[in-house]
């Protein structure tokens, strides 16, 4: 029997970055045999498919690199803190990519790939829950609340591209304003 010589969360990372600076559709499956240092035949028999490999690292990525990003919207203290404080460690320049990979994701493909369609609307499912409750949790009506939850989950899809056009003072500037406008 012969023994994987490649490490399959090693190969999803690699492919993150590639999926994210050439998208989906922009990227071949020999870039990600040339940028893993897998062999095709071990990439489809792990993964099936180049699509395999996307489903794969959008699950690593939701587990590994949102998991601190949603814990702080369970956080006490000042509610347009924490919000900042959440929608800003996506734009952390420390992060492996800027912004959310999910997102990115989601904008090129989930009109055009059901399983895309539905990660993404389940992540973003979690997070207005997450809203609604600390919304809730700070004095706001439900009604209210999921209404206001609506427009911070809009907030948070559009933030997640500033890092494409905005400096980080620039990010932190219209994050802060767009969470005032809503929360007010």
């Amino acid at each position: 029997m012969r023994y994987k010589e490649y490490n399959v969360n090693r190969v999803l990372e690699k492919s993150i970055p590639l999926f994210w600076n050439k998208g989906f559709n922009g990227c071949s499956i020999n870039e990600i045999v040339e940028t893993t240092g897998v062999n095709r035949f071990s990439l489809y028999h792990e993964f099936s498919n180049k699509e395999g490999i996307l489903y794969q690292s959008l699950k690593l990525y939701r587990e590994r690199y949102t998991k601190d990003q949603l814990s702080i919207l369970l956080s006490d203290g000042n509610l347009v803190s924490i919000l900042k404080r959440f929608y800003l460690s996506f734009l952390e320049e420390t992060r492996p990519i800027l912004g959310c990979y999910i997102i990115h994701i989601g904008t090129e493909l989930a009109d055009s790939d059901k399983e895309v369609n539905q990660f993404v609307d389940n992540f973003l499912n979690d997070i207005k829950n997450m809203f609604v409750a600390l919304l809730t949790k700070n004095n706001y009506k439900n009604k209210d609340a999921a209404v206001r939850a609506r427009h911070l989950l809009g907030l948070y899809c559009t933030s997640m591209s500033f890092c494409l056009i905005h400096t980080p003072a620039e990010r932190e500037k219209y994050i802060h304003n767009g969470i005032k406008v809503i929360t007010s």
